[in-house]
């Protein structure tokens, strides 16, 4: 039998440690932890832990906050336990403690490491949502702090999956994907300033964090000032209010990257819009890259001043749109990838057909599959899963009419709705007139016969001939059959 106080290869030993032996062979699990993650995991994760205690088979670590602890249940917890073995040389239990205090001695806290970019919110690791946008977390986005020479006293945190590589590039978003990544290769140069716009939870946020983080990585000695509208606002306001205006403004005179998210909060405040447009100003004219958030395009914004509107028009407006079906079944695989869940393909098809309208809903019905599949000990299947959404799966979806579709088609194709129900036969008429019918065969329960009614009697052939003409060229063509896969979608 091993002597329980023989040391081990690395010095420690297998006893019941005193105050001072927990302490060393914490010291020792920390640093076996480092060598298994990442540098920038550990800076994020483990530099805010504290000993509680380690005695015999149990281990209690210290943790700052409920985020903390959860994430660490869920992700640090087995490796814990492993490292902790092999040290103990015995199976050891392993358990996470609200310690609020701070950091262990000697070990800073991750936000107050030396002087970092300045990019509000401030709320930082303690917010599981700090920063959250479309991804909407099944798990809360780690924080990650970046270092370097900054604008303010706050630190730069960036949800480190807010990324390029992992924004799902789909139709309804390739052009604001594609100006973003171009702004953040080339600042100042590509589209000045870059404005992208869309309703909630359809991947604005995320893509202003990417943009920091490739900025970031081509520019690490420049300076980068990212914030909520919202909070700009009530930062202008107490600097109003203590009479510091000049200490305000100088925080972004030397910013080489400035991102504000939700930019229509400006509507209504006419002091803010004054001193944004000076700040705009002058980024502008010293080549600094603005990029810009927003739930609508600028002309869209009440009450937001013309000079600034037009200021907002000055280089490239990008809208994010509903995704299409084939993205969001690429938004639920990553999902699920970055989860370390296996979600079959017949679940994917079924929450992509139901969930529409955001990602943060495609987001919450995968959440509540794999919630239901954890609590029951279950598979994930087809048949959990309808039970895990069925009273989302059972309300009641409007029917779609033929006037939508007509509506819908005839502004895609830029052509008037009475033109398609006419005797036209122009090409770009009868395309259209053909992919109406095809959606209506599609999406609505008419006969051919019933459809053809509503291109002036055209018989049931005739719409049939229409039909399987789109669907052939849609066969030869895939760009096209996406093209008419995305207009099924955004009606559906």
């Amino acid at each position: 039998m091993q002597d329980r106080n023989a040391p081990l290869e690395n010095g420690t030993t297998t006893s019941t440690p005193t105050a001072g032996g927990q302490e060393e062979r914490f010291a020792h699990l920390l640093e076996a932890v480092r060598r298994r993650i990442t540098k920038q995991q550990f800076t994020t994760w483990f530099q805010r832990t504290t000993l509680v205690t380690w005695r015999g088979a149990d281990l209690v670590i210290g943790v700052p906050n409920l985020f903390y602890q959860q994430w660490f249940q869920r992700h640090f917890r087995g490796m814990l336990a492993e490292v902790a073995g092999e040290l103990a040389a015995s199976t050891v239990q392993v358990s996470f403690s609200l310690e609020p205090a701070g950091p262990r001695a000697g070990v800073s806290d991750p936000a107050a490491l030396e002087p970092v970019r300045n990019v509000p919110p401030a709320t930082g690791a303690e917010a599981p949502a700090a920063g959250v946008h479309a991804v909407g977390a099944l798990t809360p986005i780690a924080p990650t702090p970046f270092h370097g020479t900054g604008s303010g006293d706050r630190p730069l945190l960036l949800g480190q999956h807010y990324t390029f590589e992992n924004f799902i590039v789909g139709p309804s978003n390739h052009m604001a994907y594609a100006s973003a990544r171009a702004v953040a290769q080339e600042p100042g140069r590509a589209y000045n300033p870059l404005f992208i716009h869309g309703p909630v939870g359809l991947g604005k946020t995320h893509l202003l964090h990417a943009v920091c983080h490739e900025f970031l990585s081509r520019c690490p000695s420049e300076r980068v000032c990212f914030l909520s509208c919202e909070e700009f606002i009530n930062e202008f306001l107490l600097a109003l209010k203590l009479n510091d205006v000049d200490r305000f403004r100088q925080r972004f005179r030397d910013v080489h990257l400035l991102v504000i998210d939700d930019i229509h909060f400006l509507a209504g405040k006419e002091r803010t819009q004054e001193e944004f447009f000076h700040l705009f100003n002058r980024l502008y004219q010293q080549h600094r890259q603005i990029v810009i958030s927003s739930d609508a395009a600028p002309s869209e914004i009440p009450t937001l001043e013309d000079r600034l509107v037009s200021r907002f028009k000055w280089g490239l407006v990008a809208n994010l749109e509903q995704p299409e079906m084939e993205t969001r079944m690429a938004i639920l695989r990553r999902k699920a990838e970055l989860q370390g869940v296996e979600v079959p393909a017949d679940v994917v098809e079924l929450i992509a057909a139901n969930f529409r309208s955001n990602i943060r809903e495609i987001e919450g019905a995968l959440l509540s599959v794999v919630a239901r599949s954890r609590i029951t000990q279950a598979p994930i299947d087809l048949a959990l899963a309808q039970q895990a959404l069925a009273p989302s799966l059972h309300r009641a979806r409007p029917a779609i009419t033929m006037d939508q579709i007509l509506e819908r088609v005839a502004a895609h194709y830029q052509v008037k709705p009475s033109d398609l129900r006419s005797k036209k036969r122009t090409r770009l008429i009868s395309l259209a007139r053909q992919v109406v019918m095809v959606l209506a065969r599609r999406l609505t329960p008419l006969s051919l016969g019933e459809i053809g009614q509503h291109f002036g009697g055209r018989d049931h052939t005739t719409v049939l001939y229409g039909i399987s003409k789109v669907e052939t060229a849609m066969e030869a063509n895939p760009r096209f059959q996406a093209e008419i896969n995305r207009l099924a979608d955004r009606l559906a």
